[in-house]
């Protein structure tokens, strides 16, 4: 006969797992227990509604009244007021130049830098002199003439007066128009001799040359184009161009003689403003002014014709000014002011801007003058002000 089974089957395994899961479930619920047992009971909104509501700190300054300077900064270009062509004078072969006779050179004033074949020139001189010899001993043998017919004359005619036509013979002043005549020749042979040493009567840099040893010179009358044995420019007479505006100009009023400082590339230098130019630029709308460099004796070296130049003119002054940071300078250049612990705007009248600041004509400030940025701000919000710290 059939045995049955004893063995358990599957529910009593299902209850098995339900209870694994009953005690994970107990060990889960413990866990959040604990976790909410460590959190605060609640939540205190208090401060953040207050940090929302707190007053605006902002940094400000307080302008004192000063006197300004006024500089007007523009910038131009160094240039040649005036250049010189270098001509012979006298016609005939160059023997010699100068080695700083060159592109770049240096020539001292009154220092011969070419040379003319002076030996034509120094005969006619000699000639010249012969010349002049021989009048003045022709001279001498008629007024020893005049005077021996003085002396017959006084002799065979005592006490009668001696005629003007015995003391002034035409003979005499003859004999001195010759004399006169050779040294004015004697001296126009020394001058032409003196013209076959090359030189300029001021410090010159030289732009271009165009001579060389063994070539033929003269003057533009009988050398035609070959003539021009070079370019150059008086060191002491360099100008700077400066393009301005109009309203800069009048702020400058009167500029010619206003000191100015050039600064470039080889250095700065002290200058003075001239004159200004008679028209307006149509496309740019800017007129200019004219400077000069000043003490031309106690500069060694120049900037070149070209250089860029940055130039500070010096005005007048401007009192009852403020100098604010440029920090303080908001849209249409106005300001912040605090008064009574509220924003209220300003609108102060531009003086000009420097490298320092914003020049403004003085105004009340209030309890200061709000710099640095100052986000969602408007007129009549309550503010605290707080000294700005010092630039460095």
């Amino acid at each position: 006969m059939p045995q049955e089974s004893t063995t358990p089957t599957s529910p009593p395994k299902r209850r098995g797992w339900m209870g694994l899961a009953q005690i994970a479930a107990i060990v889960a619920a413990v866990a959040i227990a604990l976790y909410l047992a460590q959190a605060p009971d609640r939540v205190e909104q208090g401060p953040t509604e207050a940090s929302t509501q707190a007053t605006p700190v902002v940094s400000v300054v307080h302008p004192t009244t000063t006197t300004h300077v006024l500089t007007v900064r523009v910038t131009g270009t160094v240039r040649a007021q005036r250049r010189t062509r270098v001509r012979a004078e006298v016609d005939g072969r160059v023997v010699w130049v100068s080695p700083d006779f060159n592109e770049g050179g240096m020539i001292p004033a009154n220092t011969p830098f070419i040379m003319i074949d002076p030996r034509t020139f120094e005969i006619d001189v000699e000639m010249a002199r012969m010349a002049v010899a021989e009048a003045e001993a022709e001279r001498a043998i008629v007024e020893a003439e005049v005077e021996e017919s003085v002396r017959l004359f006084v002799r065979d005619n005592p006490g009668a007066d001696i005629p003007d036509t015995l003391r002034r013979a035409p003979w005499v002043e003859r004999a001195q128009a010759r004399l006169g005549q050779a040294q004015a020749a004697l001296e126009l042979a020394e001058l032409q001799l003196a013209r076959t040493a090359i030189s300029l009567p001021f410090d010159a840099q030289v732009i271009a040359t165009d001579v060389e040893v063994g070539e033929m010179a003269g003057p533009a009358a009988t050398a035609g184009r070959s003539s021009k044995l070079g370019l150059v420019y008086r060191r002491n007479a360099l100008q700077i161009r400066a393009p301005i505006d109009p309203a800069d100009l009048s702020m400058l009023a009167p500029v010619v003689g206003r000191s100015a400082q050039v600064h470039t590339a080889s250095g700065t230098y002290e200058a003075r403003v001239v004159r200004t130019s008679s028209v307006v630029a149509p496309e740019s709308r800017l007129t200019a002014v004219f400077l000069e460099f000043a003490e031309p004796g106690s500069q060694t070296q120049w900037p070149l014709p070209g250089t860029f130049a940055r130039v500070d003119i010096t005005g007048p002054e401007q009192p009852g000014v403020f100098l604010l940071p440029e920090s303080a300078a908001r849209d249409r250049n106005t300001v912040w002011v605090v008064r009574n612990g509220v924003l209220d705007m300003e609108s102060p009248e531009t003086v000009t801007w420097t490298a320092a600041g914003w020049v403004v004509r003085e105004f009340d400030a209030g309890d200061g003058v709000v710099v640095g940025a100052l986000a969602s701000a408007s007129e009549g919000m309550k503010v605290v002000p707080t000294p700005a710290p010092a630039e460095n």
